[in-house]
């Protein structure tokens, strides 16, 4: 039998002369070699353009990756490419390349996508993007949690596992394991089609290593059961460059102390759009784990367990407020620390070269969410909707006083079903109530969290020429949003963009209770430089002249 290749084809990082080529051979299980020559070819309509060979090895877990340059590459031509090995053919992938910087460019098309953890269910969103575009995707960039290093047991749990047998079906700690999670997740067929259809353009968020990861250390390690964070760091990039169409700064082989061997990157689309890919994990930033969600959700419950009984709408005024006000201060004082960092010194320096010299579009793409986003204010809301439509109003009072109370029958919008209140649902509820009508940020991983380096980067965009609009894309939360970055003088400086997650489930799977409108009209209340339908977002350019998927 020969060695096939079942983890399809992918590019990635296309520049107006390069292409990076992809595949991965496996084993037939009988094979004892350790290497094994495989060709490829690219070709233009019916003529074979380029021509190669390299060789799948066991040290790189028989993962292939060819960086193409070539001066017979034109833009926006349609190239196919495939992959032959031991009598084996390669599914076909296609690709095409941008223009040289400052060359016309009418419109590009790309998707966006993050947070891809399979257990949820298989990656439908992918081929979506696919059949979206009638002419074919320029690119796809993906914003980081590309896999999850979760065990089968965690997130998600067995009730709510909709792929089963996840490989390794421990939490992921090896080069071994990440490895293994890779090609499981890369036999996802939707998956594959997205990857033969464009190049890719990625960026890794934490789940790649381990959850809330920073240069040091991460929430989800733990060095007594799972030895030093740098080894399963080191491990987890290797296996990330293998199996991904990736670019690395360094020769990997001749320099494994260069961890984490891919920092930020300038992509450019004719005269039309700039792209910059930032690192915000690994390279820069400082620990967020001086405060976190959970540690301000305890300080809060503590509080509200000393009031039982006192109706939520008693709260402002009175001693809960008082002492809700002075972690509100505790939180502020933390967040908003001048050393704390995301991007560091050096990426910022870099940055602010590039955004001096940026096409009519600057883009950024990034892991989080940028804009402010502080918890939904529900009290607020109502208040909101009392001027727009008082029963409607009335409504939304009555459920949020009915949802404090033990024993009330409520409907869940995600099951479809009615359920009865818990302790434990309610005092959550009332805990994130509290936060939201008293401005209580719990965000400490994402740029909530960190400040004082979110508006360093904002006066860096404040400098884009007049003639060119930011945006800003970005993915973690599992939900989208849409808003304005702005200035400290008010000034909208760039549009924020953060997509919805392929399949880990967002804010609707935290309060299911709450219609979606409630939810919705909450979070507005809170973030008043969100985007709605009556606010639409602001450009400097009159008509946004690309399409996004």
């Amino acid at each position: 039998m020969p060695w096939r290749f079942l983890h399809g084809v992918a590019s990635g990082d296309p520049l107006p002369d390069a292409i990076v080529l992809w595949t991965r051979v496996t084993p037939n299980g009988t094979s004892a070699a350790r290497a094994l020559v495989v060709r490829w070819q690219i070709w233009e309509g019916e003529n074979k353009l380029l021509f190669g060979e390299d060789t799948a090895e066991e040290r790189h877990d028989f993962t292939v990756k060819v960086d193409v340059h070539s001066r017979l590459f034109r833009p926006g031509v349609a190239y196919t490419y495939s992959f032959t090995s031991d009598g084996a053919t390669s599914p076909w992938g296609t690709f095409r390349l941008p223009p040289k910087r400052g060359v016309a460019l009418k419109h590009l098309d790309y998707a966006i996508f993050s947070c891809a953890n399979r257990g949820f269910g298989n990656f439908a969103a992918y081929s979506e993007a696919v059949d979206r575009v009638a002419g074919g995707l320029d690119f796809w960039l993906h914003l980081g949690d590309f896999i999850y290093e979760y065990g089968q047991q965690k997130y998600p749990s067995p009730a709510k596992t909709r792929v089963p047998g996840l490989e390794p079906a421990h939490d992921l700690v090896s080069l071994a394991d990440y490895r293994l999670r890779h090609a499981f997740y890369r036999l996802d067929p939707e998956l594959q089609r997205l990857s033969a259809a464009a190049p890719m353009i990625s960026i890794w968020d934490d789940h790649e290593v381990a959850n809330d990861d920073w240069m040091h250390g991460a929430e989800n390690h733990h060095e007594a059961q799972q030895g030093a964070y740098e080894a399963r760091k080191r491990a987890a990039i290797q296996a990330y460059h293998e199996w991904l169409p990736t670019r690395p700064d360094v020769d990997v082989d001749s320099n494994r102390s260069a961890v984490p061997w891919m920092r930020w990157r300038r992509f450019d689309f004719g005269d039309l759009a700039t792209l910059l890919m930032l690192e915000t994990r690994l390279v820069g930033r400082t620990t967020q784990a001086e405060m976190t969600w959970a540690s301000v959700h305890e300080d809060i419950r503590k509080i509200l367990d000393g009031f039982l009984g006192i109706s939520p709408y008693a709260w402002p005024g009175g001693e809960i407020e008082f002492e809700i006000s002075k972690i509100r201060k505790k939180v502020e004082e933390h967040r908003t620390k001048k050393d704390k960092y995301m991007l560091g010194k050096e990426q910022l320096t870099w940055i602010e070269e590039q955004v001096a010299s940026t096409s009519k579009w600057l883009l950024l793409g990034q892991a989080q969410v940028v804009q402010e986003l502080l918890p939904p204010n529900f009290f607020q809301a109502i208040l909101d909707q009392q001027k727009k439509d008082a029963k409607i109003a009335q409504y939304w009072k009555t459920l949020l006083h009915n949802l404090t109370k033990l024993g009330f029958v409520y409907h869940d919008f995600q099951a479809k079903k009615n359920f009865t209140t818990t302790p434990e649902m309610r005092n959550d509820f009332l805990v994130d109530l509290a936060a939201g009508r008293f401005g209580v940020q719990i965000n400490f991983d994402g740029w909530t969290g960190y400040v004082a380096e979110r508006e360093r980067l904002i006066h860096l965009l404040s400098s884009t020429p007049a003639s060119a609009s930011a945006v800003v894309y970005g993915g973690d939360s599992h939900n989208a949003w849409a808003g304005h970055l702005k200035h400290s003088d008010g000034r909208a400086v760039a549009v924020d963009f953060d997509g919805m997650a392929v399949t880990s489930p967002g804010m609707e799977g935290i309060r299911p209770f709450v219609p979606p409108e409630f939810e919705a009209a909450a979070w507005y209340a809170a973030n008043p430089d969100l985007a709605s339908r009556s606010e639409p977002l602001q450009w400097k350019l009159e008509t946004p002249n690309f399409k996004k998927t």
